[in-house]
């Protein structure tokens, strides 16, 4: 009756003719390819009806009990319901029915009018398949038999459509919606009951959708028939057997996804109490080594777990299958092969894991490391994508591989992502993104790709990064990358780059960068490189400081293994870091430093970014040279190319060698060279044998090199000094001793070359043989005097400094510096020029106190500096201290133990005495006559040759006061004169024939003269023997001079035993002449002195003696006496 009542009103709503006939065909399928006519016309009759009556709305919708059956309210709504889902296809039905859900809620519902003014606006939106429809629409109609009709109306349209259609999944959704909203409990466990008996009915894909919607607002319900279900269910029916029974029964792989629907879609606080033993532990339990369809299924299962999990947000809950389930993800990885693209499985386990990552408890550092290594090492590996493609043997083959790829991708790098920064340690982020390290490097090209555009995802986007996350080391990996040899890993890198300043808040020049990023398209190396330097730039003063150092050590690392042209970026980038912020890297040099010294080794075997390596060197120094030096002096390295890199660079030169020099003088100033010393040696030579001007630095540079030298004499290298030093040495020496003191010396050899090419300095005039001088210990002093000889007249100008620098050796702690810097002003006090400029008077007090010194050397070069003061500056000889100089000089005399300290003294003494008169030389003459006359016979050639020097010139100074005494001296000297004519030595052999003329005058004997002039005059000596008869015969002929000639016969005998054979060869021979002309009573003591020269071991000397024998023979018969 009631429904009779219904379809009355309806037709009453309608053109009585038109409309049973119009609404009948909505519902059944077959017309569906008319509805949107249909739902036109419906509407515009319906409205036209309500103006012309304008009568109230109706309030249910009236089904006719004439021959025309109309659709009940339920049949109606859920047809249209379905059809407005065609509006997100662009479909006009779809359009045309949710109109009429607009204008027809009274007719259907009289509870959906409220509840229809917001939904219809919602689904007149473009829709997706994957809408949901809100159970809270037939939670307001509350009205559990009108509830249950639709559920029941839903299930019939099932049959419609397609399993794969928009439609069917609509309906799946729509009934397992409408169930939920079902407050008859018996109903809905009896619905679950009957399609998990009966799963054709549904569909696995059906069951599982209305199950999981269902859960919603009957999760327990659904819970509790789904475990009976499994109870009673055995499971051992295989799908043959269904196929023979004519029934498909459920099979692990439906029940799994099933539990998967229902905790994606269940109410959070009611899941996650249920969630590990009556939903996860029965997945488990169901789990066997099962087809891919299965896994795609089990991986979508648990992808759904992860997300209900986290919508629950509940921060207690534990998942403890978290472990498990994640080794089992990683188990389908490891077995995906290495060679193609086929299945989803790396896709699909990537986001279970992702989801599951989330979940707590949290994951180790290791576990993260763990799971993201092995995807990686699954998925970057892969052939190129083109390659990938190519295994497809259909179009349709190729998409699929390449939609895999793509998603495949776009997971590992979202996983990279979630596990990055779900991390609270910063050092834990930059762990995993170290994993990527190997393939931002790899060789080939498509496996770098991957890296980065992984690496792309894991830093563009929005990230809330670990308050104390470093991004310079990130910014080393990356930002050289922007010269790859692909477009898409320049823009990525680039990208990335951007990323990580967006993280730090940092977005000054995010825009600048942004402009340059799309730059990189271009494949012009030069402009790649171009860009790369101006982004460089950018990035190296947006840097945080405190980051600089991990910036450089990645910079340093690209520079050893990129491409030539990211290499180049490196060096760019570090450069420009360097240029940047180097002034504020004080706090991070040492390591900074260490970091560069570490990489050595093998970027010297790379050219190019060796010189990189070097400038950076070199851009550090520019800031804090002090440190960088005091750094590489430490090093146990080559450092040759370093310090050659230093002194080339204009951004360091100009510091270089003042910073190097002031290192030395403070190793140097308590007078003691230490290993520090000697490597600071080594470095300068370094930097001045690069042409590194040395004129501004030069007087300390010499001073100090100097004063090294002397400080180091005798000394011997450590062997860890020796090896940083060798390179210092000639080839020729470096299989020598290690010497210390040679090394100076190459260096101070270097700085004169150097001062050489500047027009400081000349070449001495003992060539390389004074810088062996200079590091003999024996013979420094030697080589001291010839190199300030070198120096004097030529760099006057410079002298004052230099003597200003080197006046403290005079008075130094060290003899050897005290030697040294004797020897130098010994020289210095002769030029003339250096007296008016330099402070040479203070000199010569303390040289005059340093001739008494205990040291034979510091007296001899004190006691030469106060001759060479005589040449110098004459007025200060002749002054008020003539005599106290005269007295330091004498003592001299008396030094027997080092005849070159008599010598010095008397070679002083003869400078000294041709400025002095006979009244200034009173007091000491008696004392210089018999100390000279000492020398006469000395071994040393020089001292002899001084002697006799300085004896001709005391000739002049005798006065009358000395004349007699000076008489006798030359008497007793005559025999050395006369002898030494025949000197092996021809400068003495001049010296003694022109003393002997001098000399002859003072006793009286002008029957000489003849024969001494014809002596100067010859140009070639006469012979010995015919000379002394000459002269014997000139004295002998006057009686007064017998006693002259015994004189001389007597003071020959000393000669005899001479260790010069020539001198005892002419002393016999002079006894032969004096023979001739003695008295008799002189004969007799000769004959036995001559018969011992004759058994004497050498011939000359045996014929000599007995020719005088015969002579003596032949006298003693002339006077008849009997020898």
């Amino acid at each position: 009756m009631k429904k009779n009542k219904q379809s009355l009103h309806l037709a009453l709503c309608f053109p009585q003719v038109l409309w049973p006939r119009i609404l009948t065909f909505v519902v059944p399928a077959e017309y569906t390819g008319t509805l949107k006519y249909l739902f036109n016309t419906i509407r515009i009759l319906f409205m036209a009806e309500r103006k012309k009556n304008n009568a109230k709305e109706s309030t249910a919708l009236v089904i006719s009990t004439g021959a025309v059956k109309l659709p009940s309210p339920q049949q109606l709504l859920a047809r249209l319901l379905v059809i407005s889902m065609l509006a997100s296809l662009g479909k006009l039905r779809g359009v045309g029915a949710i109109g009429l859900l607009k204008i027809l809620p009274e007719i259907i519902h009289p509870n959906l009018v409220e509840l229809w003014k917001t939904r219809i606006p919602e689904l007149l939106q473009p829709l997706e398949d994957t809408r949901e429809w809100d159970q809270s629409r037939y939670w307001k109609i509350n009205d559990v038999a009108w509830t249950i009709q639709l559920s029941r109306d839903f299930n019939q349209q099932m049959d419609s459509y397609g399993n794969t259609s928009v439609e069917k999944k609509f309906l799946w959704k729509a009934l397992g919606t409408t169930l939920a909203s079902c407050q008859d409990t018996d109903f809905v466990s009896s619905q679950i009951k009957e399609a998990l008996a009966a799963p054709n009915t549904w569909g696995i894909n059906g069951i599982t959708s209305i199950l999981g919607y269902c859960a919603k607002n009957h999760f327990e319900i659904v819970l509790k028939v789904l475990k009976t279900f499994q109870d009673r269910e055995k499971f051992f029916m295989n799908r043959c057997k269904g196929i023979f029974s004519g029934k498909k029964s459920l099979t692990k792989t439906d029940v799994m996804v099933i539990y998967g629907a229902m905790a994606l879609h269940a109410p959070k606080r009611q899941l996650l109490p249920r969630l590990d033993q009556d939903i996860v532990s029965q997945v488990i339990s169901l789990w066997p080594v099962l087809g891919m369809a299965v896994m795609n299924k089990f991986y979508k299962k648990y992808t759904e777990t992860g997300i209900a999990v986290q919508d629950a947000e509940d921060e207690k809950f534990k998942f403890s299958y978290k472990e498990v389930l994640l080794s089992y993800m990683l188990d389908f990885i490891r077995d995906e092969p290495l060679d193609s693209l086929a299945s989803p499985v790396r896709w699909k386990v990537l986001i279970a894991i992702r989801y599951l990552s989330k979940l707590k408890p949290q994951l180790s550092l290791n576990d993260h490391l763990n799971i993201l290594e092995e995807n990686i090492r699954k998925l970057l590996p892969l052939p190129p994508l083109e390659k990938l493609k190519n295994e497809g043997k259909t179009d349709k083959d190729t998409e699929h591989i390449h939609f895999l790829y793509e998603r495949s991708m776009d997971a590992l790098g979202k996983l990279l992502r979630t596990m990055m920064w779900d991390n609270v340690k910063a050092e834990d982020c930059q762990e995993m993104v170290n994993l990527l390290r190997m393939w931002f490097v790899s060789q080939k090209e498509w496996e770098r790709e991957r890296a980065f555009q992984i690496t792309a995802k894991a830093l563009t986007n929005d990230i809330e990064a670990p308050e104390n996350f470093k991004i310079g080391s990130l910014l080393g990996l990356l930002v050289p990358q922007s010269c790859d040899t692909l477009p898409s890993i320049r823009q990525a890198a680039a990208s990335s780059a951007i990323g990580l300043f967006c993280i730090k808040g940092i977005r000054l020049e995010v825009e600048r960068l942004q402009d340059l990023q799309e730059g990189l398209q271009c494949d012009d190396v030069q402009v790649q490189i171009k860009i790369s330097s101006k982004i460089a730039k950018i990035v190296s003063r947006l840097i945080p400081s405190e980051e600089m150092l991990m910036f450089l050590g990645e910079t340093l690392d690209g520079l050893e293994s990129l491409n030539p042209t990211c290499t180049k970026a490196c060096g760019i980038c570090m450069i420009a870091a360097l240029k940047e912020q180097g002034a504020a890297l004080e706090d991070q040099l040492l390591e900074i430093l260490g970091i560069i010294y570490h990489h050595m080794p093998v970027l010297r075997q790379k050219e190019e970014s060796f010189q990189f390596m070097l400038e950076a060197i070199s851009q550090i120094a520019s800031f804090h040279m002090d440190a960088v030096v005091a750094n590489l002096l430490q090093k146990p390295l080559d450092t040759k190319t370093l310090w050659k890199a230093l002194a080339e660079n204009p951004a360091s030169s100009g510091k270089l060698l003042q910073a190097l020099i002031d290192k030395l003088e403070n190793e140097l100033e308590d007078d003691l060279a230490g290993t520090e010393a000697i490597s600071v040696a080594c470095a300068i030579h370094e930097v001045v044998s690069t042409g590194t001007p040395v004129a501004g630095l030069y007087p300390k540079l010499f001073t100090l090199f100097l004063k090294l030298v002397s400080c180091t004499l005798g000394q011997k290298m450590p062997t860890s000094t020796l090896n940083r030093c060798r390179r210092v040495m000639q080839q020729g020496e470096r299989q020598q001793i290690a010497d210390p003191c040679r090394l100076s010396t190459t260096t101070l050899k270097c700085v004169q070359a150097q001062a050489m090419k500047e027009g400081l300095a000349k070449e001495s005039d003992e060539g390389d043989n004074m810088w062996t001088l200079l590091s003999s210990p024996s013979r420094h002093h030697i080589g001291v005097c010839a190199l300030a000889r070198s120096m004097a007249a030529w760099q006057h100008r410079l002298i004052p400094d230099i003597t200003e620098q080197l006046f403290p050796s005079l008075t130094s702690s060290s003899e050897n510096y005290r030697i040294t810097g004797a020897a130098f002003f010994s020289e210095l006090m002769k030029e003339p020029i250096l007296w008016k400029h330099g402070n040479l008077q203070d000199v010569l007090i303390l040289m005059d106190q340093t001739a008494w010194d205990s040291n034979a050397i510091l007296r001899q070069m004190a006691i030469r500096a106060l001759g060479n003061s005589a040449s110098g500056a004459p007025h200060k000889v002749k002054g008020k201290h003539k005599q106290i100089k005269l007295e330091s000089i004498v003592r001299g005399l008396y030094h027997l133990a080092y005849t070159k300290v008599v010598c010095e003294s008397l070679k002083a003494l003869k400078k000294i005495l041709e400025l002095l008169t006979d009244r200034d030389v009173s007091f000491y003459f008696k004392e210089i006559v018999l100390q000279t006359r000492t020398f006469f016979e000395d071994e040393q050639d020089e001292v002899r040759l001084t002697a006799v020097l300085l004896f001709e010139n005391l000739a002049s100074l005798t006065g009358r006061r000395w004349k007699i005494f000076f008489a006798e001296e030359i008497k007793k000297s005559m025999i050395s004169f006369l002898l030494h004519l025949w000197d092996p030595n021809p400068r003495i052999r001049t010296a003694r024939r022109e003393v002997l003329i001098i000399c002859v005058p003072f006793l009286g004997l002008q029957e000489l003269y003849g024969v001494l002039d014809h002596l100067l005059d010859g140009q070639d000596l006469p012979r010995a023997r015919d000379f002394y008869r000459q002269f014997c015969v000139k004295l002998g002929s006057a009686k007064k001079n017998q006693e002259i000639l015994w004189i001389l016969h007597t003071h020959s005998f000393t000669f005899f035993s001479s260790s010069w054979e020539l001198i005892t060869s002419v002393a016999t021979k002079l006894t032969d002449a004096i023979v001739l002309n003695l008295t008799y009573q002189y004969v007799e003591l000769i004959e036995n002195r001559l018969q011992a020269l004759r058994k004497g071991p050498c011939m000359s000397v045996q014929r000599a003696a007995e020719a005088a024998l015969q002579t003596l023979s032949r006298r003693c018969k002339e006077m008849s006496i009997h020898p």
